[in-house]
């Protein structure tokens, strides 16, 4: 049966959505497992295009195998399990399932719960002609694990979890390996109480399971775990400048990666947090740079598990000292004085004299700026233009726009400018390429560090407060500016490089003459620039 396609679309209100149809032949079996019978939906709630693409892609596999899975268990077919297999596989669901239930509820919820399930089995005992026994007895019979295997198997989201594992089970396996789960949910349930009443005492009970069938390597450390997804993963050079000191002060305080515990990364993360660096870097920063690389180990089977995941640093919120993101009327005039005061003598200075300009009339990303080339102004259908395009350096969203260049650009003699330097980099000195070199450690491109100096520069001009982002904050006050001239959200947004905020707005895309029609609106920004 073909594959049923889904496309990520912008939401209403931020993120994007998706929606995946259940396929006729399976719609029942899957809505007793799953709960949904005609569709799934997803929402990604705020994340950035790539992260929203990455986590699509794991959703749509997961209802893929889902359904493979319900397909191969009506013909009879799926993997075979040895015995102790079964009770690993249970054993790595128990770990699976507390750390994903894990700060949920109180130990009352707990308690209660445990207390239901005991009735169900109590319950089918009596079904089956037995009317006394501790839970762990009854299930020693039987008829009464038959009966009440279909509600664990539900309560213990066993589905999900073999789904999550891409591990269809033929028949009998499936049976040995719920009847496993039967026992270790209620150690689980018990578990959970425990935990939720402060009490992170040893875990007894998972000492019985059987190690889980993963290489052992005792030379992997933080670093070199670091070092090996930094090769597959091939992530932006921002990323791994920015995590590579994470791995550098685990492997310091950690040398082992396979020996550690989730409460003993809680306890580290938690001792981060100092004066110098906040809660929210610690958690965004350093737990979420351990969780991605530790969760990529454990996908690899490198490792048994990953100990970044089931807890959170709490994180308190943020106090703002600004009403609002956007420079200043005073900050916009000391920036744009000081940049039209520049005289250009070098790549540096062109950047201090023409970026917060095009910054100021497009709201563009400054890295998108400070990576401009000759080339990238053009002018399309009569309208003078700059394309901010991946083949210039990085964009956030890995596509290609159009932005017109406002009048007050073109008169202050920024084309000429442009036809002045040819068509390589306007704002930085191309290097040569140098083959080779560490890639956990990679040289930042010249554009960044452009940008960087040019954040610099803004500092050293005295808009120094530490709640306005000397680049960002022209992204901001372009929209507010732009919306107050009355163009629609629509135009800025394809203007700035924004995603649609709905699905239906981003059906009939603003053409060059639309974008270049609504900037006419947008005000020239006067002050004396010669004071």
């Amino acid at each position: 049966m073909p594959r049923i396609a889904t496309k990520l679309a912008p939401a209403a209100r931020g993120g994007f959505v998706a929606r995946k149809v259940i396929p006729h032949d399976v719609r029942d079996e899957y809505a007793k497992l799953y709960g949904q019978r005609v569709e799934e939906r997803l929402n990604t709630g705020q994340l950035p295009i790539l992260l929203a693409r990455a986590k699509h892609r794991e959703w749509s596999s997961e209802i893929e195998t889902r359904i493979a899975n319900i397909r191969a268990a009506r013909k009879g077919e799926g993997r075979s399990l040895t015995p102790k297999d079964a009770r690993a596989l249970a054993g790595e669901w128990y770990q699976w399932f507390t750390a994903r239930e894990a700060n949920r509820w109180p130990a009352e919820v707990w308690d209660d719960h445990r207390s239901r399930m005991i009735e169900e089995l109590e319950a089918a005992a009596i079904a089956n002609g037995v009317f006394a026994g501790e839970p762990f007895d009854l299930l020693d019979n039987a008829d009464i694990r038959e009966r009440v295997r279909p509600v664990i198997a539900d309560e213990a989201k066993s589905e999900q979890f073999l789904a999550a594992k891409r591990l269809p089970l033929d028949s009998a396996s499936r049976t040995m390996f719920l009847d496993y789960v039967a026992r270790d949910f209620f150690a689980a349930i018990t578990l959970l109480a425990r935990r939720a009443r402060g009490d992170f005492g040893a875990d007894k009970w998972a000492e019985q399971f059987p190690a889980p069938h993963v290489p052992a390597d005792a030379t992997l450390t933080p670093w070199t775990l670091f070092e090996r997804w930094v090769e597959k993963a091939k992530p932006a050079i921002s990323t791994v400048d920015r995590w590579r000191g994470v791995f550098r002060k685990l492997e310091q305080d950690f040398p082992s990666a396979a020996a550690l515990l989730p409460e003993q990364m809680q306890e580290w993360a938690n001792g981060l947090i100092n004066a110098e660096r906040s809660a929210h870097t610690v958690m965004d920063v350093w737990v979420r740079s351990c969780r991605t690389v530790f969760g990529w180990a454990l996908e690899e089977r490198l490792l048994a598990k990953n100990p970044f995941v089931g807890w959170r640093v709490k994180v308190p919120r943020k106090i703002s000292t600004r009403e609002t993101k956007s420079f200043t009327d005073k900050e916009i005039e000391i920036i744009l004085r000081g940049a039209s005061k520049v005289a250009v003598t070098s790549k540096s200075t062109a950047a201090r004299r023409w970026c917060p300009w095009l910054a100021a009339y497009s709201g563009a990303r400054m890295g998108e700026l400070t990576q401009l080339r000759g080339a990238d102004i053009i002018e399309q259908d009569g309208v003078p233009a700059m394309k901010i395009s991946p083949e210039a350096g990085t964009t956030k969203t890995g596509t290609t726009r159009i932005v017109p260049l406002h009048a007050d650009l073109v008169a202050q003699g920024f084309l000429k400018f442009v036809k002045a330097n040819g068509a390589g980099p306007l704002f930085y000195n191309e290097a040569a390429k140098v083959e080779g070199g560490d890639p956990t450690n990679p040289k930042k491109p010249r554009s960044v560090k452009a940008r960087e100096h040019l954040a610099a520069w803004v500092r050293g001009l005295g808009v120094d407060d530490p709640a306005v982002s000397p680049n960002h904050a022209w992204r901001h006050t372009f929209k507010a500016s732009a919306f107050r001239a009355g163009m629609t959200e629509k135009v800025i947004d394809a203007i700035v490089g924004h995603a649609p905020a709905s699905v239906g707005r981003g059906y009939g895309a603003p053409t060059l003459d639309d974008k270049a029609a609504a900037l006419g609106k947008f005000p020239r920004i006067t002050f004396s620039r010669k004071g």
